[in-house]
C-alpha cells in the first residue's frame, strides 16, 4: 500500500443541534442520570476491555507485511483498533496451499511431518508488536469443506437428499489432529488465535446432529494438548434470532450444547440484521439492540438450567446488511440514491451510494457493541464484520475499511465510511459507572477514564429523542455524533459545546458525550451486579394465562439496586403492551417508539429492562408476564441483576 487517502473527521461542520432542528424541538424529553463516582462492575468486571469489542475483521497474521506503516499507525494508534477474525486456518494448508497430503502409514490421516516445511510463522515487526500490545487474540473459524477429501465426507440424510455441497470431515480423529497441528505450529505466540471455531456458519441441519458435536469436542481435546492457550468452541451459527417461533429457534443450539455435554470452552453464534428498502424506510429482521439483550440472557439461562453455570460466548461476526436478491429489482442503495441524490456518476458517487449500506452495517454494529458491553462476564470476543479490504476476491464488497481508487488502483487507497465505527469509539476506555434512564429507545453506557467521563447514547428509534443528561457540573464538553442523514448516508461530526441543554438524538443516531473534569474522578461506591436467572426458558403466554417464572436470590437482603430483564415475543400485529409483576407488585413499563422496527411478518420480539425496588425481592421471586391485549406469545427467560456493595 503506497499512497493513502485518509478521510478526515468532520469537526463542527454544523451546529450540534442544527440538523433536523424542527424534529428535535418536537421530541419528548427523557432524563438520563450518570453517577461518575459510583463505579459499576458486572460479575466482578469493571474495566472496559477494548480487545474484546473494537476489532477489525482481520486475523492480523503478517499484517505488517501486507500493510504500510502509516495505515498501521492510523488504525492501531489513532483509532485504537484491535484484531478479531481469521477465516480458514486449515484451508490455508489444504485447498489454498495444497500442502496437506495423506500419511502413507496412516490412511485417512494427514502427513504431519510434511507440513513442518511450510509452517514457518514469522515474528511481527517492532512497530506492529508494540501497537498490537503483544498479542492479537483473534477468533479463527474454519471455512466450509476445508478438510482434505481423504478424511471422508459426512452429510446428514437431509443434505444427501438435497444434493447439498456442504459436508463435514467424517474422520473426526484425523480432523482434530490436523486442527491441533495448525494451531500449534502455524503461528507465533503473537498471532496464534485465542479462539478457534472448527467451521464457520455450518448448515443448520448439521447443528443438531451428534457428529458435529463429537467433532468439536475431539478438536477441543486435541488442541488443548498441543496449543493449550487456544480455546475451542462452536457451533458458530450464522444467526442469533433464537426468539423466532416463540423461542423454539433455540432448539438447534440447545441440541449442540447437549451433545457436546457442555465440554467446549465457549459457545458461539453470529449476529446480523437483515435489512431491505420498502420504498419509504429501511426495514427488516432486527436482532441487534434490545432483542439481542434477551438472546444473551436466554442462552445463559439455558446453560445455567442445564449445566448449573454460565458459559463464555464468542461472536466472531456481527453487523447488518441489505438482504437483497437481484431478481427483486435494483439494490437498495441504488433505489435510495436514485430517489435522494439521483445526479452523479463515477467512483466518488459510487462511494456515496455504498455509504448507505455502510450506515446499516455500522449502526447495527454499534447497537450490538453496546449490548456486548453490558455482558463482559460472558462475551469474550465480538467482531464487527468490517474487513481491511477485499481486493483479492471482490473489489466492490461492501464490508471493508479501504477501497482501491476506482476499485482497481492499489496504490491509492480510499477510506470507507465503515471506519466510522472505529472513529466513533476510538477513545472509549476506563471503568464503567452507573447510569440510569427511563427511555427504552436509547441505549446508554458510561465510563470514567481518569478525569474524563464518556457517555454513549444510541437511538434505536427513527424518531428524535430529547435528552436531559444529568452530569455533575464543571466539565469541558464535547459531543461526537454518528448520524444518518436525510438521504440515508452517514456523517460523523464532533464539536465542543458550552452545555448539554437541548441535547437531542436524531432518529438512528449515536452520540458520545465527552466530559473532562479538572481532577481525577475517584469512586465513592462500587457496585457489583450479579445476574440471577429464571428456572425456565421459552415459557408460553396464553390469553388469561400469564407466563410465570421463578428467580432465586439467596442473599436478597444485601441487594442495594436491582434490574429486571425479560425477553418476549408477540404476534406482529399485536402491539407492544406488556404487564409484568414481581412478587405480586406491578412494575411500570414504558413502551418503545422503536417497537415498529422490531416487527416482522412472523413476530414482534424485544427485551424489557427496568429498574425495580430491591425491597420487593425475596429469596424465591415470582415474575409473571401477561399480554393485556389478549395475544399469545412467549417469554424467553427472566433475569434479575442484583447489585451489591463492594466493600
Amino acid at each position: 500500500m503506497k499512497k493513502i487517502r485518509l478521510a478526515t473527521l468532520t469537526l463542527a461542520l454544523i451546529g450540534a443541534h442544527a440538523i433536523n432542528a424542527m424534529n428535535r424541538n418536537a421530541a419528548a424529553q427523557t432524563t438520563i442520570t450518570v453517577e461518575p463516582t459510583v463505579f459499576r462492575q458486572i460479575d466482578g468486571i469493571g474495566e472496559l476491555d477494548r480487545q474484546t469489542l473494537f476489532n477489525l475483521a482481520d486475523g492480523g497474521q503478517k499484517f505488517d507485511q501486507r500493510v504500510e506503516p502509516d495505515i498501521i499507525r492510523f488504525l492501531l494508534d489513532d483509532l485504537n483498533v484491535t484484531f478479531g477474525r481469521r477465516l480458514g486456518p486449515v484451508m490455508s494448508y489444504t485447498y489454498w496451499g495444497n500442502h496437506v497430503t495423506e500419511d502413507p502409514d496412516r490412511p485417512g490421516f494427514a502427513d504431519l511431518d510434511a507440513l513442518d516445511a511450510v509452517m514457518q510463522p514469522k515474528a511481527p515487526g517492532s512497530l506492529f508488536n508494540e501497537l498490537a500490545n503483544g498479542r492479537l487474540d483473534v477468533a479463527a473459524h474454519g471455512a466450509h469443506n476445508a478438510f482434505p477429501i481423504f478424511m471422508g465426507k459426512f452429510q446428514t440424510d437431509y443434505l444427501k437428499q438435497r444434493n447439498s455441497k456442504d459436508w463435514l470431515p467424517q474422520n473426526i480423529e484425523a480432523a482434530a489432529e490436523l486442527s491441533a497441528k495448525v494451531m500449534a505450529d502455524a503461528y507465533t505466540d503473537f498471532d496464534r488465535p485465542r479462539f478457534y471455531e472448527p467451521v464457520n456458519e455450518p448448515h443448520w441441519n448439521f447443528v443438531s446432529d451428534p457428529h458435529i458435536a463429537d467433532w468439536h469436542v475431539r478438536t477441543k481435546q486435541a488442541v488443548q494438548q498441543s496449543a493449550p492457550d487456544v480455546l475451542v468452541g462452536g457451533p458458530c451459527l450464522s444467526v442469533a434470532y433464537f426468539y423466532k417461533r416463540n423461542f423454539q429457534a433455540l432448539n438447534g443450539f440447545a441440541d449442540f450444547f447437549k451433545n457436546t455435554r457442555g465440554e467446549l470452552d465457549f459457545y458461539s453464534f453470529h449476529v446480523y440484521d437483515y435489512m431491505r428498502w420498502d420504498g419509504e424506510k429501511i426495514h427488516g429482521r432486527i436482532t441487534t439492540g434490545m432483542p439481542l439483550e434477551g438472546v444473551i440472557d436466554l442462552v445463559q439461562a439455558h446453560f445455567v438450567k442445564e449445566a448449573g453455570k454460565e458459559y463464555d460466548i464468542v461472536v466472531s461476526e456481527h453487523g447488518g446488511y441489505f438482504n437483497h436478491r437481484p431478481e427483486h429489482g435494483p439494490h437498495p442503495v441504488e433505489a435510495i440514491s436514485a430517489e435522494f441524490f439521483p445526479d452523479g456518476s463515477g467512483f466518488d458517487y459510487e462511494m456515496k451510494q455504498r455509504s448507505i449500506a455502510g450506515h446499516v452495517l455500522v449502526s447495527s454494529a454499534i447497537a450490538n457493541t453496546l449490548v456486548f458491553m453490558d455482558h463482559p462476564h460472558v462475551v469474550k470476543k465480538a467482531v464487527p464484520f468490517i474487513l481491511l479490504h477485499s481486493m483479492s476476491w471482490d473489489p466492490r464488497y461492501y464490508a471493508v475499511s479501504y477501497v482501491a481508487h476506482n476499485f482497481e488502483d492499489k496504490s491509492d487507497w480510499v477510506e470507507s465510511d465503515n471506519l466510522h465505527f472505529f472513529r466513533f469509539f476510538r477513545d472509549l476506555a476506563g471503568h464503567r459507572v452507573t447510569v440510569t434512564g427511563t427511555d427504552p429507545d436509547v441505549q446508554v453506557r458510561a465510563f470514567v477514564d481518569g478525569s474524563v467521563v464518556r457517555v454513549v447514547l444510541n437511538n434505536l428509534s427513527r424518531e428524535p429523542e430529547a435528552i436531559d443528561l444529568q452530569l455533575p457540573p464543571g466539565a469541558a464538553l464535547k459531543v461526537r455524533r454518528y448520524t444518518r442523514q436525510s438521504d440515508f448516508t452517514p456523517a460523523l461530526t464532533e464539536e465542543q459545546v458550552a452545555s448539554l441543554d437541548g441535547l437531542t438524538l436524531d432518529g438512528r443516531e449515536a452520540v458520545m458525550v465527552i466530559a473532562e473534569y479538572p481532577e481525577t474522578i475517584t469512586p465513592t461506591q462500587t457496585l457489583n451486579e450479579v445476574p440471577h436467572y429464571a428456572n425456565q426458558v421459552a415459557v408460553p403466554v396464553e390469553p388469561g394465562t400469564p407466563a410465570r417464572l421463578g428467580v432465586e436470590i439467596k442473599d436478597h437482603k444485601r441487594v442495594v439496586r436491582a434490574e429486571l430483564r425479560f425477553g418476549i415475543t408477540k404476534p406482529g400485529g399485536s402491539g407492544p403492551a406488556v404487564v409484568v409483576t414481581v412478587n405480586g407488585r406491578r412494575i411500570a413499563l414504558a413502551n418503545e417508539d422503536h417497537a415498529e422496527r422490531l416487527v416482522t411478518d412472523q413476530e414482534y420480539a424485544t427485551t424489557r429492562i427496568v429498574q425495580i425496588d430491591p425491597a420487593i425481592l425475596r429469596e424465591r421471586n415470582v415474575v409473571q408476564v401477561a399480554f393485556p391485549d389478549g395475544s399469545t406469545g412467549a417469554v424467553g427467560t427472566v433475569v434479575i441483576r442484583a447489585a451489591y456493595d463492594v466493600k
